[in-house]
């Protein structure tokens, strides 16, 4: 089990979660011990797709076991067996709940917590959290069960790291409800990491949401479930950062950009402020605007429409 991409269930068979969810199995009676993403799959494994742009994942998976719709063709490659489902992700749904647990937190100095590290007063703290040595956490610092902080950080006020991403399946099957998304993964923040106050950073769903050794987030940054920022990445005051996005090391971004889920920011990246990035950016790009666009191509415009007033 990859624990950057998966979390524990209780073991249950295949064949199980097939009645339980209503499905049709499709291949071997295998046993699911974890939850994955299609990518970090393995033996013993069970994921899901709902969204056709995963596909490929989904080919190359070495998950045992995936929920897809009725009509979802597999692809040849994939040797797991399939859960045939009328929502593969309200069955996702149903499936992360047996693994949730309950939330315990700390009366006392947790004993994951480095001896040189420096809690102020009003820091909250889950009973299982790992602090690294001279880490300081300022007034309201907020570590939700799992969180994991490396040496050297500092946590600016009112930071909460760990709390459930936003993630609900709509309303299905005739009921008008949103049906929340059980989040069992945790938060991990590497060394010499600075994060702004009321920056907030959001559990996975499975595994980790990370953030890489040395990087710097601004004031009131939202990072979503599954994100993965690199190394001494840079973000500005209130930049956002969809679910399951990618920044690779030494990526640079404004004040107030949005970027979205499920894409990919190359090594160096540059992105202006206010930016809105909805496809993936190759590696030492510079990109500004909403939606944006490589930054040259941004000026000209910007100086024709002003030639064009005057």
């Amino acid at each position: 089990m990859d624990p950057l991409g998966a979390s524990a269930l209780p073991a249950r068979p295949a064949s199980e979660w097939a009645k339980v969810l209503g499905g049709v199995l499709e291949g071997p009676d295998v046993v699911v011990e974890f939850a994955c993403t299609l990518v970090s799959g393995a033996p013993g494994g069970i994921s899901f797709l709902a969204n056709p742009s995963y596909r490929r994942a989904w080919a190359e998976s070495a998950a045992s076991v995936v929920l897809a719709g009725i009509g979802t063709e597999s692809p040849a490659a994939y040797l797991g067996c399939v859960i045939r489902v009328a929502n593969p992700y309200a069955a996702w749904a149903a499936v992360l709940s047996s693994g949730q647990r309950h939330v315990a937190w700390a009366i006392d100095r947790p004993t994951g917590v480095d001896p040189s590290a420096v809690l102020a007063p009003g820091v909250q703290l889950a009973e299982d959290v790992v602090i690294g040595p001279r880490s300081v956490l300022n007034p309201g610092v907020v570590l939700y069960p799992g969180t994991v902080v490396g040496a050297d950080c500092i946590l600016h006020a009112n930071v909460v790291l760990g709390s459930d991403g936003f993630g609900f399946v709509p309303p299905h099957s005739g009921s008008a409800e949103w049906t929340k998304i059980p989040h069992l993964g945790r938060v991990r923040i590497g060394d010499g990491v600075e994060l702004g106050s009321g920056t907030c950073v959001d559990r996975a769903v499975v595994g980790e949401t990370v953030i890489g050794n040395g990087s710097k987030l601004d004031n009131l940054c939202q990072i979503g479930h599954n994100v993965r920022i690199g190394a001494h990445c840079v973000l500005a005051g209130q930049v956002g950062v969809a679910g399951s996005s990618v920044l690779e090391d030494f990526v640079v971004v404004g004040g107030q950009a949005g970027i979205a889920g499920h894409i990919t920011i190359g090594r160096g990246a540059r992105i202006g402020a206010q930016s809105g990035v909805a496809k993936s950016l190759a590696p030492g790009s510079e990109v500004l605007g909403s939606p944006a666009v490589d930054a040259r191509e941004f000026r000209r415009f910007f100086a024709a429409q002003k030639l064009g007033r005057g």
